[in-house]
């Protein structure tokens, strides 16, 4: 069994539950075993590179510090956002040892930073050291008959000289993953494009503007679905898609997965486990085009915005 460090991120126990769940059923199957960091903090995210080099930096590399005391030589990280922080970081630590010296010795406190431990995304991993071939050995329900338009979002390809992997611009790993699984890749030229990030937050409108040309996209591609690697865009996407769709006047009905949730599908974990009700949009029209696929159960298929809204009518 292959053992790989995991940074789970922040929203793994929230946002994006049921791609930190999945991810592990996934592994599971697959042979590898996760070993979370201990006391891990958060990566800095979205807001601390904008405020002082001193944090945006410290934050991460105190991250890569508690994985270098661990036997693994890979991290694997889950959010793309901690992914681009944590691979940046590394990048510049590794390239400058006197500014990782300087902030190793002003702000970090748990060691001396080494250098020893790779920064992949957990895409890339699956790509690239679990490999096509094994994760097409271990399909038990082929999902033929699904469409899917794969989206990979600005950070797990960009920059290329910092990534190193897949291109920045018409990335193909995810879609060769979705079809080792059984599913059908539709050409879609939005792969890159940004979704309006955290943008959610404080300017909706740039989020609904940006993800509505990608499901506009996405639907003209023929895709049932869209598949993803990045909890930011998975929220956007999903969440905002009932906003998007009134004020485009337009129905896209096209649910959004994790990679690891149509791998888990596809390796035969039953959709109960899978957490489908914490999807916004319903995903069992998506997956009545998988042939032979068993109905998805009334608990499983309802999304979680009919059952708020049930709760609120009782």
């Amino acid at each position: 069994m292959k053992k790989l460090t995991y940074f789970p991120g922040c929203s793994a126990h929230g946002t994006s539950e049921e791609f930190d769940s999945t991810l592990k059923l996934v592994l599971k199957t697959l042979d590898v075993e996760l070993e979370d960091i201990p006391d891990w903090n958060c990566c800095g995210a979205t807001s601390a590179h904008v405020m002082t080099e001193n944090l945006a930096l410290a934050l991460p590399m105190r991250n890569l510090v508690l994985a270098e005391k661990l036997e693994n030589t890979t991290m694997g990280i889950a959010c793309a956002s901690c992914y681009q922080r944590m691979k940046v970081t590394k990048v510049h630590m590794d390239e400058n040892p006197e500014l990782a010296k300087r902030i190793n010795t002003t702000v970090v406190e748990e060691g001396t930073y080494k250098g020893t431990v790779d920064v992949k995304s957990m895409l890339q991993y699956a790509y690239e050291d679990i490999g096509l071939e094994i994760i097409k050995s271990k399909v038990t329900k082929p999902l033929t008959g699904l469409k899917v338009a794969c989206y990979y979002g600005c950070l797990l390809t960009r920059p290329k000289n910092i990534t190193k992997f897949d291109s920045p611009e018409y990335p193909v790993s995810m879609d060769q993953i979705c079809e080792a699984l059984g599913a059908t890749a539709t050409e879609f030229d939005y792969k890159t494009e940004c979704c309006g990030a955290s943008f959610s937050i404080s300017n909706t409108e740039v989020v609904e503007n940006l993800s509505g040309q990608i499901l506009a996209m996405a639907k003209e591609s023929g895709a049932h679905a869209i598949v993803v690697a990045c909890p930011l865009c998975q929220s956007n996407l999903d969440m905002r898609q009932p906003d998007i769709e009134k004020k485009q006047g337009v129905k896209y009905d096209i649910p959004i997965f994790y990679f690891t949730q149509l791998m888990a599908l596809a390796f035969g974990y039953p959709v109960d486990q899978l957490k489908f009700p914490k999807h916004i949009v319903a995903v069992e029209g998506a997956l009545a085009n998988i042939g032979k696929f068993q109905p998805v159960p009334e608990k499983v298929k309802k999304p979680i915005k009919a059952v708020e809204a049930e709760s609120e009518d009782k």
